[in-house]
């Protein structure tokens, strides 16, 4: 005979259902998606049930006094009924399943979700993981040479649960299972939670005496980490928890039911790259003392575009970019890459053509302009903050002296050399960052005297990210060392800044 036949044999005579026993015979998460052909595997061949079909198990009566249970008597007398698996109290029951995967499929909220895929949330109670730990108590005791103290079931009845109804959800929809599709949420209540909790205080009260201590923990009477760091195996006395809660578990006649069925949208990120043409446009909205300094922004006026078509409001969508440029400077070149976070979204797709709309409609602003718009993963966000302070940036400045450029001025500004400078934090920021000293590389500095003004002079920069241009120019009042002030010995200022080029290859180029 199989050497786990006396176990599976075991755990169906405590009551547990044919997809427990195969969690607790250490089944891996991809045996679950066909549980009969994992049985077959594994030969279970017991002598006891081998014609049972289905959930349905012989019960061995066990006598249950005052609240404990002494072990499964095997000289019992057996009956035969349909019963509630002691373990995960009917969940993986397929009546329970059918009625979950009828109201998601019935509810008139998922058809507002026009998602290719979608995903899984499941609550269950804690109670669940009480049960767990009884019955891996009276594994332990009935078969020691086969585990230990350290072992639990590898598949959590979570996880098989959410295995199973994955794959049923992806028939029963019509969708594939994705971490960005429409997430549907199961919540679970059981009848029984807080009396079978409550005995565990007997078990440990040190435990509830530091939990009451501490104000956050009131809400519930134990969470679901506090279960799993101070009730284990290896940390229970088998010989204390049976004086007050049962090994095996008692076989209740009521189970889990399902409480609520609710959805939620997925969050969705689109990248892009925008161009910034106006000197009277801030990034973000920018309102001091709840008055608003600028009437857009760049981030309000993608928003507008952008949210209809994922069924959000443009305020509920988070904007991040690649660095950021004052009001009154430009962002030309191939554009400042940027992200918008979009929570609770609607959809989780974007078509070419209408990605293409959005740029079109928001390039008729003539304020911005956007391109290569597309969605991309979570994990791909690490490419606007990662090395943020390593990224090169090219700036082009317009300058001014006080009396005509001379050539003795271009040279002394025409820098193929990197050099490094001190920066303050500058005055004009101070309200908002804090004081700091910062070094800042400057690569190369090439100036060209202006045909229109003698006065002036065009000045390209290339630079470490963060640095702050104007005050490189003019000092800050000696904030900035060197600067170009103190190269040239003389007084400079900038008349107009523009960011040429952002040296970072993200996102991907599309529609050139």
């Amino acid at each position: 005979m199989n050497e786990n036949a006396d176990i599976h044999g075991y755990l169906q005579q405590a009551g547990c259902c044919r997809i427990c026993c195969l969690r607790f015979l250490k089944g891996r998460l991809d045996d679950f998606v066909d549980v009969e052909e994992a049985l077959k595997k594994v030969s279970f061949k017991s002598n006891v049930l081998s014609e049972i079909k289905g959930n349905h198990f012989y019960l061995i009566q066990r006598d249950i006094p005052n609240g404990g249970v002494t072990d499964v008597k095997e000289n019992a007398s057996k009956k035969f009924r349909a019963n509630i698996c002691v373990a995960c109290l009917g969940l993986l029951d397929g009546r329970l399943m059918e009625t979950l995967l009828e109201q998601i499929v019935t509810k008139e909220a998922l058809r507002q979700y026009d998602c290719q895929g979608f995903t899984s949330s499941v609550s269950l109670p804690i109670a669940l993981h009480l049960r767990q730990l009884s019955l891996w108590l009276a594994v332990l005791e009935r078969f020691p040479d086969r585990f230990n103290k350290t072992a639990f079931p590898d598949v959590t009845v979570k996880d098989a649960f959410k295995m199973i109804l994955n794959q049923k959800l992806e028939l029963a929809l019509d969708k594939k299972f994705s971490v960005n599709g429409v997430m549907v949420n199961v919540n679970f209540k059981y009848a029984n939670e807080e009396a079978e909790l409550q005995l565990l205080e007997k078990i440990k009260p040190e435990v509830f005496v530091d939990r009451k201590a501490k104000k956050h923990c009131k809400k519930d009477f134990i969470t679901r980490n506090a279960f799993e760091k101070h009730f284990t195996p290896a940390s229970v006395s088998a010989e204390l928890f049976r004086k007050y809660i049962a090994i095996p578990p008692v076989v209740q006649a009521e189970g889990l039911v399902l409480e609520q069925v609710s959805f939620t949208g997925p969050t969705v990120f689109l990248a892009g790259r925008y161009n910034k043409l106006s000197r009277e446009l801030s990034q973000t909205p920018w309102v001091i003392d709840g008055k608003r300094k600028m009437a857009n922004s760049v981030q309000e006026i993608m928003t507008a575009v952008v949210a209809p078509w994922f069924g959000v409001p443009p305020d509920g969508l988070i904007f991040s970019s690649s660095g950021r440029e004052d009001v009154d400077v430009r962002c030309l070149g191939e554009g400042r890459p940027f992200v918008l976070e979009i929570p609770g979204a609607f959809k989780d797709y974007l078509t070419e053509e209408r990605a293409a709309d959005m740029e079109k409609a928001i390039d008729e602003t003539l304020q911005i302009s956007v391109k290569d718009l597309q969605l991309v993963e979570r994990e791909e966000l690490v490419h606007i903050k990662q090395g943020e302070e390593d990224k090169k940036k090219f700036y082009r400045a317009l300058c001014v002296l006080k009396k005509p450029v001379t050539n003795e001025v271009v040279d002394a500004l025409n820098i193929n050399e990197p050099f490094v400078i001190e920066q303050w934090t500058p005055l004009r920021v101070l309200h908002r960052r804090p004081l700091l000293s910062r070094s800042r590389t400057v690569y190369s500095v090439k100036a060209f005297a202006s045909t229109k003004n003698d006065c002036a002079l065009v000045v390209d920069v290339v630079t470490q990210a963060g640095t702050y241009i104007k005050e490189l120019v003019h000092s800050d009042f000696g904030r900035t060392s060197p600067s170009f002030k103190s190269i040239i010995g003389q007084e400079i200022d900038i008349h107009a800044l523009d960011v040429m080029a952002v040296y970072l290859d993200w996102p991907k180029r599309l529609r050139r």
